[in-house]
């Protein structure tokens, strides 16, 4: 039999060389929760019965050592075991923003900021809930014959650098969340040999069947079950399928848009300002049934563009103010925010002054944002249905899809 002594077990929620009055601080200014995921860590998970699940993690490593997570910051190694330096954490949350992996995301500064914005919010109200959980939605397709490589850790890092949102893998048991993948689907080009020609009738069909599935059998479903509050949506598809996916998102969650950006290559929203402002064009008379949209954000639709056939309908043009159309317009949620509330104006002056309109062509140079958008802010109870067309070469558009 060993000689040796049985090795103390640390208990959970404690850490040594921290005083009581500094733990209590930490459990009390988070209510309880983990800061992290806002999880209540005074009752099992099993039995409902008090148990302490909580751990105090150290922002900055206890030891200023590699050793340490975060351990070489020159933050004061006498200031390391106060409150301010300990965050409440479940025992999942504080192993992965400990892991190895994982550091580069959850630095200092992040975590700093994610203690003082759950410990303000415990401060006015006690138990949110999940609100700062968000489901991740990823549509991956491709513009042109160039496929996109958009992982699971690239939306994970855009989600937690751009918002106080945390992502939740409820929905998805191999923890990657919800994909639409349409990059295998048939009949991606009219001509294979071609790579500027258009989707077939039967490509986008199968598209629209891929993401109905999702959203109602999956989407609709968690938030039945109170799984779903919040959707981070991350897509890179032809412009009617972004339109479209916009249009089936529901209105009983809450969603933030992602797009990769040109200046930076990355999906994580730098913050610009002052945000670009957007105007509409209205035209002089549109007194008919149907009309046209130019949408001209991240390049310019030229109204010699419009198929022949379509050049009698009255011509409404949405276009950024005092700014050239460019692939970078989007470049922060304000621009983007600014973009929606013009949407809603252009659709006010629908229900106002042009009534009888119920179906509206769309020729737009959109950004993946701007288009999802557009599908979003369109009541298709009370808005005219929208004709999505390809832009399949310089100065050519197909019709794809209308929606409804």
């Amino acid at each position: 039999m060993s000689s040796k002594p049985a090795r103390k077990r640390r208990k959970i929620g404690t850490r040594p060389n921290l005083k009581e009055i500094e733990k209590r601080r930490v459990w009390v200014r988070s209510g309880g929760r983990c800061a992290i995921c806002n999880r209540d860590l005074l009752d099992g998970n099993l039995t409902n019965e008090p148990v302490s699940l909580g751990e105090l993690a150290h922002i900055v490593g206890q030891q200023q050592s590699a050793g340490s997570p975060r351990g070489l910051n020159n933050y004061p190694k006498e200031k390391r075991d106060l409150a301010d330096n300990i965050i409440l954490a479940c025992g999942e949350c504080h192993a992965e923003i400990d892991d190895p992996a994982t550091l580069d995301m959850f630095t200092v500064e992040k975590l700093l900021e994610t203690k003082r914005n759950h410990e303000e919010r415990i401060k006015h109200v006690t138990g949110l809930g999940r609100d700062r959980r968000t489901v991740i939605l990823r549509m991956i397709g491709q513009l042109r014959g160039n496929p996109l490589e958009l992982a699971q850790r690239t939306a994970v890092e855009a989600v937690i650098a751009s918002s106080d949102r945390f992502p939740y893998f409820k929905l998805s048991y191999d923890r990657y969340g919800i994909e639409i993948e349409l990059r295998q689907l048939p009949g991606e080009y009219s001509n294979a040999k071609d790579k500027n020609s258009a989707p077939t009738a039967e490509y986008y069909s199968s598209a629209k069947v891929i993401i109905d599935d999702l959203v109602d059998n999956l989407l609709n479903d968690g938030l039945r079950k109170g799984h779903v509050e919040h959707v981070s949506v991350f897509a890179y598809a032809r412009l009617p399928l972004l339109v479209y996916l916009g249009r089936r998102l529901g209105d009983g969650y809450g969603v933030d848009f992602y797009q990769r950006q040109q200046t930076t290559d990355s999906w994580i929203w730098p913050n610009i300002d002052p945000p670009v402002e957007f105007d509409i064009d209205v035209p002089p008379v549109a007194s008919g049934t149907e009309a046209i949209l130019l949408a001209s954000i991240s390049g310019t639709v030229h109204e010699n563009e419009i198929p022949q056939r379509l050049r009698h309908y009255p011509v409404f043009k949405m276009h950024p103010i005092n700014r050239t159309p460019f692939g970078g317009i989007i470049d922060s949620r304000a621009t983007l925010e600014n973009l929606r509330v013009t949407y809603r104006r252009f659709f006010g002056e629908l229900e106002r002054h042009h009534k009888k309109i119920v179906r509206l062509h769309l020729f737009g140079a959109l950004p993946i944002s701007a288009a999802i958008t557009l599908g979003r802010v369109r009541d298709p109870v009370i808005h005219p249905s929208i004709v999505t067309y390809d832009r399949v070469d310089y100065g050519s558009y197909e019709q794809a899809i209308e929606i409804r």
